[in-house]
């Protein structure tokens, strides 16, 4: 893996940017430089924001120091070392695709060559390991789809978007966990509430986690909501 490169980013922050392929291995290399950092109880530290390829390193913009705190963080990064998943937890979804809350299921078929239950049995067989949330909270991001499955997104974004709405956008596959504006592909549902504001971890997952989807009916989904 090849050696990260870190940025002054803002007035209290320095991003670290690694330039390998999106994959577990680098989920697990990003977590653990997080992890290492939060160990490290650096002055003025306030938090480290993990995405696909990159970490964000905020401190209070009063005892930020930029170049001491890139040196401390430089030093960091080059001994630490990718997390296990051995606390890694299964979480198996039901989501009904049913064109009822499954409108774009159609054109995800037929973009690929494919029937809709071909996609249904395609998204649903595999087991999606979490690679990051964000852009809402608790928005999973779960990787990757096969590559029959890939999808660009849409041209023109909805305004709303259902809360628990399954989707696929590019190689990538989400759960919508809010009622939300979005661009990708709606191809189905689950009754699930996937996130609860008033939890000690709102979101029913964690990066690294493994999320299955099992097929449910339209009865036993609308069972599910009552």
């Amino acid at each position: 893996m090849s050696q990260p490169e870190l940025f002054i980013n803002s007035d209290n922050s320095i991003i670290i940017e690694f330039d390998d392929a999106i994959s577990l291995k680098l989920t697990r290399y990003i977590l653990g430089v997080k992890l290492s950092i939060e160990k490290a109880k650096l002055e003025g530290f306030v938090e480290a924001v993990p995405a696909y390829d990159s970490l964000l390193i905020l401190f209070d913009a009063e005892t930020f120091h930029p170049e001491r705190h890139w040196q401390q963080l430089h030093s960091i990064v080059k001994t630490a070392q990718p997390i296990d998943n051995r606390d890694s937890q299964r979480y198996v979804i039901p989501v009904c695709y049913d064109l009822e809350v499954a409108p774009d299921l159609p054109f995800v078929a037929d973009h690929a060559g494919l029937t809709t239950d071909d996609v249904i049995q395609l998204h649903s067989e595999q087991d999606y390991p979490v690679y990051m949330l964000g852009f809402l909270p608790g928005f999973l991001y779960l990787g990757e789809l096969k590559s029959q499955l890939h999808c660009p997104r849409r041209s023109a974004p909805r305004a709303k978007i259902e809360a628990g709405s399954v989707a696929i956008g590019g190689s990538q596959t989400g759960i919508y966990p809010i009622d939300s504006p979005g661009g990708w592909h709606i191809i189905g549902k689950t009754p699930m509430k996937m996130l609860d504001v008033s939890a000690s971890n709102p979101a029913i997952a964690k990066p690294l986690d493994i999320i299955t989807f099992k097929p449910i009916g339209l009865e036993e989904f609308k069972q599910y909501e009552h």
